[in-house]
């Protein structure tokens, strides 16, 4: 290679600037085509920047609450859906249970109540379910299980039941440990109280999750399957006969206790409802302010890409005079 005079040293520095330059021009312009919006937004807005940072952040503000909102109406899904199986569990075990045909031999005696003990298990599981790690029926102590294992509230539910108590006396008992400041609250529920402060869902839309495995129409179903739960540890054993009336009651005391529990779920169907018209607020909010900004920061296209059909043009120019300047091939000079 040729050396470069002290003129054409001077000049090659002069086209690498140039080069640079236009390279820098260029990555803008291609940003600018990528993102649909001006990289000098201080520029666009006229030097305007409470109106900028305004709408900047109104759209930050937006898109909160719409992932907010999604999250609660998430939350509020989840809960019904577990709300929903509890109750197929419960009016399949009361349809059973008040048909004391079904179970008119000792052996299907003891079925009836494995089954019941099951519902009381698998009703347990669903009450305790978690999103995220966080419980979602354990109030504002979501670290923790709503509701503790059934084994250990069966064992000292039974502990308070004397030896040779009959029906009448067991199914007090065990009323007695679901009745407020019973057991079930000391002992078996593991959550913390419900949630009582609003959660703002953006424009003027506030809420309030409160509902937890403490709840009374909760407790009625609870109460009845765990009087089933506490005869396979032995109570009234021996006694068929006592045992297939407390079942058969059982099941009609379950169909009683849907009543409450039906208006638990329409609660949660009306908070279900609210959320999703906020849902719908919020991404209306999110959609708008997004446009407002669009608006203001949008590029022309067709602008764009004819400046930088310029920049390249202008930096293939830089590359032919360089080439000619130090007698290189342009494969050589990149």
């Amino acid at each position: 290679m040729k050396p470069l005079a002290l003129g054409d040293m001077a000049r090659s520095h002069a086209l690498r600037q140039n080069s640079n330059s236009v390279k820098r021009q260029m990555t803008s312009l291609q940003q600018e085509l990528i993102t649909g919006q001006v990289n000098d937004k201080l520029r666009r807005s006229g030097g305007d920047t409470a109106l900028l940072t305004s709408l900047q952040r109104s759209l930050a503000l937006a898109a909160t609450n719409k992932a907010n909102t999604a999250a609660i109406s998430t939350y509020l899904n989840t809960q019904q859906e577990a709300l929903s199986r509890v109750s197929d569990i419960v009016q399949d075990k009361a349809a059973y249970l008040i048909r004391p045909e079904l179970y008119s031999t000792d052996d299907r005696v003891a079925g009836a109540i494995d089954r019941v003990d099951g519902a009381l298990r698998d009703i347990t599981t669903l009450l305790n379910t978690k999103i995220g790690g966080k419980s979602i029926f354990a109030g504002n102590n979501s670290d923790s299980p709503a509701l503790r294992d059934v084994d250990a509230m069966i064992s000292d539910i039974v502990s308070t039941i004397p030896a040779g108590a009959d029906s009448q006396t067991i199914n007090q008992l065990v009323s007695d440990w679901f009745a407020p400041g019973g057991g079930f609250e000391s002992d078996d529920y593991l959550g913390g109280p419900e949630k009582t402060g609003n959660i703002n869902l953006g424009n003027g839309n506030n809420l309030q999750l409160n509902l937890t495995a403490s709840d009374e129409a909760i407790r009625g179903i609870l109460t009845e399957l765990a009087k089933g739960a506490a005869l396979k540890q032995g109570l009234l054993s021996g006694q068929p006969e006592q045992q297939r009336q407390m079942l058969q009651d059982i099941g009609i005391n379950l169909f009683s206790a849907m009543s409450a529990f039906e208006n638990t779920q329409e609660n949660l169907g009306l908070k279900q409802a609210y959320t999703e018209k906020a849902l719908v607020e919020a991404d209306a909010s999110y959609t708008s302010s997004q446009i407002a900004l669009n608006t203001m920061l949008a590029v022309d296209e067709y602008d764009v890409a004819s400046r930088l059909q310029d920049a390249m043009a202008r930096l293939d120019k830089i590359y032919l005079m360089t080439a000619r300047l130090s007698r290189l091939s342009l494969s050589e000079y990149l």
